[in-house]
């Protein structure tokens, strides 16, 4: 039976280093030997689509507005396109003083769901290329031009930028930050041999011909950029092209009800593009995609499976005790976070690493539910996004 149980442990702790380290050391590797150069030689300026889809953003959307006018790009070559989601509130009242012959505003009265805003836009704009950004992403001025320059190279058909967490001193705000840097190095890392395995909605830009509508119950983002490399296209990272957001969990409860949503819509747009697993079509992606966002999102199963299997051998084998010893400590470290969160200056190393350990805590239980909400079929359509204090759970 301890063999066994030894056998479990030592799979569970592969599987979950194959995310933490065998895959950061693999794309690393891949980046030195398939390097691909940036591109660097003029493109012009084509015309381009900034399409929005915003629902109840009484609060975000002139903000908004106003960012996306300030962007450094000639204005005949760029239109904007906001859509409302079946909002309730003041959006589309708000919207429509700057209603001109660029920038415009479509609606859907019923609440819908952000996929068929998206596709609705897409089909009224006439950009040759297509920006897609949320109404809280307040974009670098310079963030369009230098995203547009990448599409001068023809393999190139989609490119991600990156978001900038602009809150501080709020509940994981550095714990957030951190893993958000942790995801854009990886996507730097994975650009440079090839393409990303993941995107960001909150700012990103394809090619128009290469745009297919996107289903319900799948992560919108993620869908795109999987469309642009199952086209064998590539799809890029450009960490200077920044949009600075609000913190994407406000509370607790939002962080795991957000990972629950993310993690259940991802498997389902990985699931409709199963194709791109197979590794003799799509070579090292096919392998980078099933660690990156499989064994990611079965990363909770194989925490469980480490714990009770390391709990049964430390009652045999003194190793084992040792490192269970280690697991309790990791833990706990979790679940004292609330207690010392912003607290004495002196305490701010522990409040840092507790703070990352509570945070890939309750990402890894919203994880759990996401990936039981896809085996069971639930297809997540639609929700109301929280961007507001005022919404924040308690």
């Amino acid at each position: 039976m301890t063999t066994i149980s030894a056998t479990i442990f030592v799979l569970s702790l592969l599987a979950i280093s194959g995310f933490f380290f065998i895959y950061p050391l693999m794309i690393l590797a891949a980046s030195i030997f398939r390097y691909k150069s940036r591109v660097s030689h003029h493109f012009g300026k084509p015309y381009i689509s900034m399409i929005i889809v915003v629902r109840n953003g009484e609060d975000l959307i002139l903000k908004k507005i106003e960012n996306a006018i300030s962007i450094e790009y000639p204005s005949d070559q760029y239109e904007i396109i906001i859509f409302s989601d079946g909002s309730t509130d003041k959006t589309v009242e708000k919207v429509q003083p700057f209603l001109n012959d660029r920038i415009h505003l479509y609606k859907s009265e019923e609440h819908t769901g952000k996929f068929q805003g998206l596709n609705k836009a897409v089909d009224a704009s006439k950009g040759d290329i297509i920006f897609f950004s949320d109404a809280d992403a307040m974009l670098d001025p310079k963030a369009v031009v230098t995203m547009t320059k990448h599409f001068s190279d023809p393999q190139i058909g989609g490119v991600c930028g990156r978001r900038i967490i602009g809150e501080q001193k709020k509940l994981l705000a550095e714990a957030q930050d951190r893993y958000f840097s942790f995801d854009a190095w990886t996507k730097k890392i994975e650009s440079r041999s090839g393409s990303i395995t993941s995107n960001d909605g909150k700012l990103f830009a394809i090619r128009r011909d290469l745009f297919s509508p996107v289903p319900p119950g799948v992560t919108d983002d993620l869908y795109m950029a999987l469309n642009i490399v199952k086209k064998k296209k590539r799809f890029v990272f450009e960490s200077d092209a920044l949009a600075f957001i609000r913190l994407p969990s406000r509370s607790v409860k939002h962080e795991i009800e957000r990972r629950q949503r993310i993690v259940s819509t991802s498997l389902m747009g990985i699931f409709l593009m199963r194709d791109l697993l197979n590794p003799f079509e799509y070579g090292l992606y096919s392998l980078n995609l099933f660690l990156n966002k499989i064994l990611r999102r079965l990363l909770p199963f194989f925490l469980v499976i480490l714990f009770a299997s390391n709990l049964y051998l430390s009652l045999y084998n003194p190793f084992y005790f040792i490192t269970f010893f280690f697991q309790v400590l990791f833990y706990s470290m979790a679940l004292i976070y609330p207690l010392i969160f912003q607290k004495r200056e002196d305490q701010r190393i522990i409040s840092r690493a507790s703070s990352i350990v509570f945070y890939f805590c309750i990402g890894n239980i919203g994880g759990l539910f996401g990936v039981f909400n896809f085996l069971m079929g639930k297809r997540i359509v639609k929700w109301t996004p929280i961007k507001n204090d005022s919404q924040e759970d308690d």
